[in-house]
């Protein structure tokens, strides 16, 4: 890639499961955006060893695992897909992405702290290169050309050492430095999201690929909040042809626990339904929809089932369907509403009510009705009921029973 970003926790929870899966270093690459060879560094600098003799990053444990056996010399480098693995008497070593996030933290931190120089090396430095930039006016460059034995290090880090007084100068006298005003902060780090996951799938992309193939089904997904010290909220994911929404309670907004929804979802609908009546899903920038791969591939055969695109940030109008299903969510649920209590049946008692809710743009129809007609097995598959007119209420009581009080 052009420009290399670090991984984030989401990409490492995907390498991890597709190398348990067996994809290949291309394939993984490909999902989430990354060259093929910084996965090889990934899981080359990430992957511990599982054995009580040595801790998970120990360099000895894990060359001796290595010596032991031929492929981990080779990729994936580890034996997170080896058939051999239960029955295998050699050290293992395992890709696990919570332990390589924590170690890329840990390794974070300690370049980010700390200097990496003895007292002996700053003595020689102070001896022999300052006197050449304080009283000859050497240039750093000039002083790094002529002294590669003394200066190990990056023109980065000497600017560093300098600035926190390890070496004796000052800026000042460092004549290149003071002539350059510092550098107007852009603001612009880009979000990984902007530099990986985006690529393909932004709005644009969306209207593009509508356009082409005019015969998709359509979804807009979303997530519904509570209270800001809840940690539960719903995640909301609409059929926009028949205003059908499915609605989920999640424990926790985050990638996770989306992901699970998604895997239960493929599981009830099965993968030729699901690949059939989810072509194309359109989501907003939330940091819980960060890892598309999970909605749109088959992990088990490795195809790709559905397209995942993204709005553009603070447009809730290019989901407008979708937003407005959310009325009919706040009737009961209103803003500022803890959802701590809500529990699965009470969500998907909410759901039915609002499918069997007339509306004006689908000829008076009801969500569920339409979606009946059309696809008679994603009701079924999904056990949505019909309501009766007289009996669809929007009432509180009604659907979460007891009182305000208690809830």
């Amino acid at each position: 890639m052009a420009n290399y970003t670090h991984l984030c926790k989401e990409q490492r929870n995907t390498i991890e499961y597709l190398l348990n899966k067996g994809f290949d270093f291309t394939y993984i690459g490909n999902s989430i955006h990354v060259d093929r060879t910084t996965i090889s560094k990934e899981i080359r600098r990430n992957r511990i060893i599982k054995n009580q003799f040595f801790l998970p990053f120990s360099k000895t444990g894990i060359n001796r695992a290595i010596k032991g056996c031929e492929k981990l010399s080779h990729p994936p480098y580890c034996c997170n897909h080896c058939k051999n693995k239960s029955s295998c008497s050699k050290y293992h070593l395992y890709y696990n992405a919570k332990e390589a996030q924590k170690h890329y933290e840990a390794s974070l931190v300690e370049a980010r702290t700390g200097i990496d120089i003895t007292p002996e090396e700053i003595n020689m430095i102070n001896k022999n290169i300052v006197p050449l930039i304080k009283n000859k006016r050497q240039s750093v460059n000039q002083v790094y050309i002529n002294h590669p034995d003394l200066l190990s290090f990056s023109k980065t880090t000497f600017y560093k050492y300098v600035n926190e007084e390890i070496i004796s100068l000052r800026n000042l006298d460092l004549p290149r430095k003071v002539k350059y005003k510092k550098r107007k902060s852009k603001k612009s780090k880009k979000n990984k999201r902007d530099l990986s996951l985006l690529q393909g799938r932004r709005f644009e992309d969306f209207l593009k690929k509508i356009e082409a193939e005019k015969k998709l089904h359509i979804w807009q997904l979303d997530t519904v909040i509570g209270t800001s010290k809840d940690t539960k909220c719903l995640m909301t994911f609409l059929l926009v042809e028949t205003n059908f929404m499915i609605i989920r309670l999640l424990d926790k907004k985050d990638v996770e626990h989306v992901n699970s929804e998604f895997t239960k979802l493929k599981s009830i609908l099965g993968t030729e339904l699901y690949k059939k009546m989810v072509n194309v899903i359109l989501t907003d920038n939330g940091i819980e929809f960060y890892d598309p791969i999970h909605m749109e591939i088959d992990f088990d055969t490795g195809e790709k089932l559905c397209s995942v695109y993204y709005c553009h940030p603070n447009s809730p109008e290019e989901k407008a369907e979708l937003e407005k299903n959310h009325e009919y969510i706040r009737y009961v649920l209103p803003k500022k509403t803890s959802f701590q209590n809500l529990t699965e049946q009470d969500i998907k008692k909410l759901e039915d009510n609002i499918n069997n809710i007339p509306r004006d743009i689908l000829g008076n129809k009801t969500p569920y009705n339409l979606t009946k007609e059309k696809y008679p097995e994603l009701i079924k598959r999904l056990n949505s009921k019909c309501i009766k007119p007289d009996d669809v209420t929007l009432n509180r009581n009604d659907i979460l029973g007891g009182d305000d009080s208690e809830r």
